[in-house]
């Protein structure tokens, strides 16, 4: 029955490919969102499927030169035949070509384009062909091709002619209409108000069942708002609140328990006798809610999942009311945050504030109640809550009171609302619907995240409009294997090309004015200032690319015209960066004359998002997955970069000789100016190098970044500093900033955290003083006493978290304390989950995972206590000593007496938990001060290198196992295969340890031989401590980056014989099966031996007063 108006506003929020091989609508697209209608006399909005039938697919075919369009007709209609598509159009047209097929012209060439419907099955692509050269297309989806050809670009509003109301609904959907072709939808040209939306946050409480082997549901919550403004701001009082309760066996709850939450103001709380029913009052609640917009906490990392799999398991019938399609079979449950469980929610948008926060809000704690804390936002509970989503709360003793049921059922509600709160304070509707219109997709894959496809359909509409033939998906499932077996067992994707350039920083602690110079959006800027481009740049020469002439600004068919160059078909990437930045430009300047907070807030999200998308465009080109993959292109961009860089670097000290690069990372370089006070002065010489340094680009630009009044720079992407927040003003308001230190990291104690936050302090306030070694010693020597004492800092100051990367039976040996305080809170049936922050404490015991407690454990064990010998030595001094190694005069050891550690653990152990955490993922090896990430003769310069004669051929061979572990593992094609750690550098033969061992013992002579007859002085004895580190690190474990544990493998595998506390010469294998002996390798004791000789010479004169 056709709908009696010719014409219908539709506003579309969602869209579905329906697979040809279903019966019903097989090859059609499925639109969801409202509906505008009437209904007495009032125009109002419903929620409706929009079912769009004869989408046809399209494949190009590029003909062979000597063919004709004849055969080519007659090919592809053979091969039609064959695949058994029976309704066909051939046509043959223009269209260009940019990409990475080798065998297709990179200009304009006569394609055969084949359009046939969407039931029959994706075109089949064959290796060769008698009269076609090449095939593009196969991959395209549906979805695809019907944004692209109606020129859809994000949520908007469709005229829809010549509907007619489905006969048989396939959707939860009030409405639901067809319509037999996808001409039958026009994008409404004017701008109109988007209609209001109804959004629904989900949070479940759910514990695990007797046998502990999964999660079962006890109470749902649900927080519904209605009539939200999409391109407003998110409500955050809901309008209406549903909670559903079941006992946890089959006891009763209280029967008085909905008045009494009704009376203390918890509306809508319902008891269910069991599971089932709860679950399928869920079911039927979200039907008749009827939301647009799904919110919750990890939704759909752990609720969707949930639901689905206790939907299944208990046979709930209507389970698909998560979702607006009418699924009668359940998903495949494939682990957390599968496509298959996001399937079941299409045409609802899901806003996960788990994943929303992690992609726009920087934080070390993304845990629910966390979060909520550090961006203000309020829920029903005033205060601080406790209560996390995942914690099991609920107990046979609570269910049976409803003062205590009515606690937790609070909680669990204020959860729902708190996961609201952040989704608005994030503003991620408003944000990502305006991502979604730029770009051209799906709004539900951009609040999923979807960076690299939001730049894919922007390229796609870009250059589908410019008569491109635009490239295939790629197969990501192979793609992905292939580089799987590629890594082997080392996991970690490596870049395959160089990136940005990162200078050695000059270390230390600078107190006069530091500027901060920074490119704006250097890669896109780049992009534009060189005309970089798939249309430009000629990749297939096989050789390095270098930046477009001239003359590749105008493709043949318009230089043969006499058009302008660069024509339209050329410098398609920086055309659509130039547009962003322009609009966003535009956009800004808007915003400085704009008053009504409400309108500025919507500019403020449009120049966001225009950022955003100006900035990820760049990834496409050096993601190996993308579609629009272009590594060559990657590869300019990033060397015009490191450029870029460099000529700032060796500018500023030509044109300005007093000034000194310290640090640059990528985009930026940090200048010592050697101005004390005058904050004016540092910004007039900010201004005259900006001017200085972009005079040599039209496009790329250098800013003031910032200004720090000091700074402590300990290595790359490691610094502290006190940034001047208004330096174009007074220069007075002053911030501290942090980077890359331990103490942002969650595996350090609030204590350690504190005395790190108090060092830096002292330390970036000296103005030159010399009283802030004397302060740090004492201030250190006072904390240690302290916490040994355990009279001053509470339990709460020890508590260390660390997450679970995998699931805790997974964690092999006894190395990782988190992994075992989970398997015991699963013993107790709490729920744990990968990705979980475990809390602990380390109390007295023999070994690290024996002695790691949770931390209601030890607050319900008064014999448990604290071990304070491992916290000064483990959490509290390394992250001070290094932080301290780098300003002039400190001394380790003096702060290793002062804390009581013994300086031999001090000096080359690592880290304990770093060591635990080698093999579960990277290091960065901040843990250890003697090792740095260049080689040893870089760090110690002035020392004489170990050589030892070849007992084979006589010559003169060097000893370095550091680099001779880094250059195997950098060259073996087997790293894990076993290698000779000394061999000759001339004969490649093996020296045995004993021998380089008797050999070094020599030198060690020799060394002090030669400090006696140079009268011990002063210089002399600074040479000798030089000398004595360079050994001791020489023969310390091996650095490699990122292989800790395995290097330390390697390096005592080489060490067949070790000395046990007998002196007597045993194999690895004799120590390993003895517990009375412990295998050292003697090398490393004599060096470490040779070191405290040296240490003798520097007095501790505290000792005597």
């Amino acid at each position: 029955m056709e709908d009696t108006a010719s014409e219908d506003l539709f506003f579309w929020m969602d869209a579905k490919e329906q697979p040809y091989n279903l019966s019903v609508d097989p090859g059609s697209i499925f639109l969801f969102g409202k509906m505008a209608t009437k209904e007495n006399g009032k125009q109002q909005y419903k929620s409706c499927c929009l079912r769009v039938r004869n989408v046809e697919r399209t494949v190009y075919l590029l003909k062979k030169k000597d063919s004709s369009e004849t055969d080519v007709v007659k090919e592809i209609n053979d091969l039609c035949r064959k695949q058994s598509i029976e309704q066909r159009h051939i046509k043959f047209a223009e269209r260009y070509y940019a990409f990475e097929e080798e065998n297709i012209p990179q200009d304009k060439s006569l394609w055969a384009e084949l359009r046939y419907p969407g039931r029959y099955p994706p075109f089949q692509v064959h290796a060769s062909y008698t009269h076609i050269d090449a095939v593009v297309g196969s991959t395209y989806s549906l979805l695809e091709l019907f944004l692209l050809n109606r020129k859809i670009m994000g949520p908007c509003y469709l005229r829809v002619a010549q509907k007619t109301l489905a006969n048989i609904h396939i959707s939860h959907c009030e409405l639901e209409y067809t319509v037999d072709s996808p001409v039958q939808i026009m994008v409404e040209p004017q701008s109109l108000q988007p209609p209001p939306v109804t959004v629904a946050s989900i949070q479940l409480h759910s514990q695990l069942d007797a046998t502990g082997a999964q999660s079962e549901i006890c109470v749902v919550s649900l927080a519904v708002y209605k009539g939200v403004h999409m391109d407003g701001t998110l409500k955050t009082v809901p309008d209406a609140l549903h909670c559903g309760v079941r006992p946890l066996d089959n006891t009763a709850l209280p029967i008085d328990l909905e008045a009494f939450c009704e009376k203390k103001g918890l509306h809508g709380v319902q008891r269910f006798q069991n599971e089932t029913q709860l679950l399928k009052w869920c079911a039927t609640r979200l039907g008749a809610i009827d939301a647009d917009i799904l919110i919750g906490h990890n939704i759909l990392g752990f609720t969707i999942n949930t639901l689905v799999r206790r939907y299944q398991e208990l046979n709930i019938p209507g389970w698909s009311t998560l979702g607006r399609l009418d699924l009668k079979r359940f998903p495949r449950i494939q682990g957390q945050g599968s496509s298959h469980e996001k399937e079941v929610c299409i045409g609802r948008l899901v806003a996960d504030s788990y994943l929303l926060s992690r992609e726009y809000y920087k934080s070390v704690n993304y845990k629910l109640v966390a979060l909520a804390e550090q961006m203000g936002v309020r829920g029903l509970v005033e205060g601080k809550s406790d209560f996390e989503p995942g914690m099991s709360v609920l107990t046979p003793v609570i269910q049976n009171f409803s003062k205590d049921l009515f606690d937790v059922l609070l909680q669990i509600n204020n959860n729902a609302v708190l996961a609201t709160g952040i989704v608005s304070h994030l503003d991620a509707i408003r944000l990502t619907k305006r991502l979604t219109s730029i770009a051209g997709n799906l709004w539900s894959r951009s609040l999923y995240g979807g960076r690299s496809e939001r730049i894919e359909y922007l390229l796609l509409h870009t250059f589908h409009d410019l008569g491109f033939v635009v490239p295939d998906k790629k197969a990501y499932g192979h793609a992905r294997h292939q580089e799987e077996e590629e890594e082997g067992d080392e996991g970690k994707r490596k870049a395959k090309y160089k990136g940005g350039m990162v200078l050695d920083p000059k270390c230390g602690l600078y107190t006069d004015y530091i500027l901060l110079l920074d490119f704006n959006s250097l890669y896109p800027s780049l992009i534009q200032e060189f005309n970089i481009c798939f249309t430009t740049v000629d990749r297939r020469s096989g050789e390095e690319v270098g930046v477009p002439p001239p003359e590749s600004l105008l493709c043949g068919a318009c230089a043969a015209e006499g058009r302008d160059s660069p024509c339209v078909h050329k410098c398609v990437l920086p055309k659509v960066i130039k547009r962003l930045v322009d609009s966003r430009r535009d956009v800004k300047r808007l915003m400085r004359s704009e008053t009504d907070p409400s309108k500025l807030a919507l500019l403020e999200i449009r120049q966001k998002s225009l950022k955003l998308t100006a900035n990820s465009m760049y990834g496409c080109l050096g993601f190996e997955h993308s579609r629009f993959h272009a590594q060559a292109l990657a590869e300019l961009v990033t060397s015009q970069g490191r450029e870029a860089l460099q000529n700032t670097v060796s500018l500023i000290p030509q044109k300005k000789p007093s000034l000194r690069v310290i640090y640059g990372d990528t985009d930026s370089v940090m200048i010592q100016t050697g101005i004390m006070s005058d904050i004016k002065e540092v910004r007039d010489l900010g201004l005259e190098l900006k001017a200085i340094i972009n005079k040599q680009y039209k496009s790329l630009e250098i800013d003031i970044d910032g200004v720090f009044r000091a700074i402590l720079l300990l290595k790359k992407k490691k610094y502290a500093a006190l940034s001047v927040v208004d330096w174009q003003g007074e220069g007075t308001v002053i911030k501290k900033e942090i980077k890359g230190l331990d103490m942002v990291r969650r595996d350090w104690c609030p204590l350690s955290k504190k005395v790190c936050d108090a060092v830096l302090n002292r330390v970036l306030s000296a103005r030159g003083g010399e009283d802030v070694l004397d302060y740090l010693i004492n201030y250190m020597r006072d904390v240690a006493d302290h916490v040994r004492l355990g009279d001053r800092y509470t339990l709460d100051d020890f508590v260390i978290s660390k997450s679970l990367t995998k699931e805790p039976e997974s964690y092999r040996g006894t190395a990782f304390p988190h992994a075992t305080v989970a398997l015991r809170m699963r013993e107790r049936k709490e729920l744990v989950r990968v990705g979980d922050l475990i809390p602990y404490v380390i109390c007295d015991g023999e070994r690290l995972a024996d002695k790691a407690y949770h931390v209601d454990e030890v607050r319900q064990n008064k014999s448990l206590h604290i071990d304070a010998d491992w916290y000064v030595e483990s959490q509290i001094y390394p992250p001070v000593m290094r932080l301290c190694e780098h300003i002039q005069g400190f001394s380790s050891a003096q702060l290793s007496e002062a804390m009581g550690v013994a300086y031999h653990q001090a000096g080359g152990a690592a880290h304990p938990q770093a060591r635990a955490a080698a093999d579960d993922e990277v290091d960065d090896f901040s843990h250890c001060a003697l090792f740095k990430n260049c080689g040893l003769e870089d760090c110690f310069p002035t020392a004489l290198p170990l050589q030892v004669t070849c007992v084979h051929c006589r010559c003169k061979t060097p000893i370095d196992p550091h680099k001779r572990v880094v250059d195997f593992l950098a060259t073996a094609a087997d790293p894990r295969a076993t290698f000779d750690l000394y061999v000759c550098t001339g004969c490649h033969r093996s020296l045995s340890i004993e021998y380089i061992a008797n050999c070094f013992g020599q030198v060690c002579h020799t060394v002090w031989q030669h400090f006696y007859q140079c009268g011990g002085t002063a210089a002399a004895v600074r040479a000798l401590r030089v000398q004595f580190t360079y050994y001791r690190a020489l023969f310390e474990v091996p650095h490699a980056p990122g292989c800790a544990q395995r290097v330390k493998r390697a390096h005592r595998a080489q060490a067949r014989r070790c000395k046990g506390i007998n002196n007597e010469l045993v194999t690895l294998e004799e120590a390993a099966r003895s517990e009375e002996l412990e295998a050292v390798d003697p090398l490393n004791e004599a060096a470490v031996a040779a070191y405290k000789r040296v240490e003798n010479f520097f007095i501790n004169l505290d000792a005597f007063f």
